[in-house]
């Protein structure tokens, strides 16, 4: 098996992006001879012709592509890492992509940056929010619940939340504090629209606990977002299911029928394997876990 010297690497890069052994040399600060022939015995080594030479310099043949696409990938993840290495804490600037459920953005993720920007005054968030398929592809961090089958991920646990029933004290002083869960047959039922907590349950479970009819409870202010739930709640409307996030134990709703125990939702700090040495997404992710506390 023959191996590829690591160090001749940036000469096949320099090469290839340049298609000329002149200019390559220049920037390589070496002699056109002297690079001419570190690639010529390159070849040689590999047994395999990596450039074709023509009136305009050289073109690579489909083993130099392969090549010199390896050597664009190693000297990438070099650099990368270097600068990550070298950084200090302090120093680490730049923007950091991050997208999450639209009440999570709100209502957990934005209250809690206060400390994290003041430390860190270089790091610009760009906060994304979302109701459908989240796409990892196309942001820095992704907080969601896990995504299954996707071995490309690293998926770090983050928060967990369990559903509660909630209601307001003008509601309940209104219509009466229900004591067990078959109560919720006369009560008025604020729920979301859609599926939501899926795959940790049903959304809705409100319509269903308790329910001795094999059909569910009507809902009776009906809305596609956590945060229309929880202002629904707060001015009055009827009773809520919600994860207990502090925004919503720490507000004026008060817990209804707290022996029961709704589904639990764990959140994911959730990113792409190849960015596990960035230093902003593992500082951010420290300084989550720690509020999730």
């Amino acid at each position: 098996m023959k191996s590829i010297p690591l160090g001749k690497l940036i000469l096949i890069y320099e090469v290839g992006r340049e298609g000329n052994i002149t200019r390559a040399a220049n920037n390589l600060n070496l002699s056109q001879s002297a690079l001419s022939k570190a690639i010529t015995a390159l070849e040689e080594q590999m047994d395999t012709e990596l450039f074709k030479r023509v009136p305009s310099g050289v073109r690579m043949t489909p083993q130099g592509e392969r090549l010199y696409a390896f050597a664009e990938k190693m000297l990438q993840q070099a650099n990368s890492f270097g600068r990550i290495f070298y950084e200090k804490e302090d120093e680490v600037e730049g923007e950091i992509k991050i997208i999450t459920t639209p009440f999570v953005g709100s209502e957990w993720l934005t209250p809690n940056l206060d400390e994290f920007l003041s430390k860190y005054p270089g790091i610009k968030p760009r906060i994304y929010t979302t109701n459908e398929n989240i796409n990892i592809n196309e942001t820095d961090v992704a907080i969601c619940t896990y995504i299954p089958h996707q071995p490309h991920l690293m998926q770090m646990p983050l928060l967990d939340a369990r559903i509660k029933l909630f209601a307001s004290h003008s509601y309940l002083k209104k219509n009466g504090v229900p004591e067990n869960p078959e109560d919720l047959d006369r009560h008025k039922l604020i729920t979301f629209k859609d599926n939501y907590y899926s795959p940790y349950g049903s959304t809705n479970w409100v319509l269903n606990v308790g329910n001795r009819s094999e059909i569910p409870r009507e809902s009776y202010f009906v809305i596609n977002s956590l945060q229309g739930m929880f202002n629904a709640a707060l001015k009055g409307y009827g009773i809520v299911e919600l994860p207990d996030y502090p925004i919503i134990t720490d507000s004026e709703l008060v817990e209804v029928l707290p022996q029961l125990k709704g589904e639990v939702i764990p959140l994911y700090f959730t990113f792409l394997k190849h960015r596990q040495n960035s230093k902003k997404i593992n500082l951010l992710y420290r300084y989550l876990l720690k509020k999730s506390k």
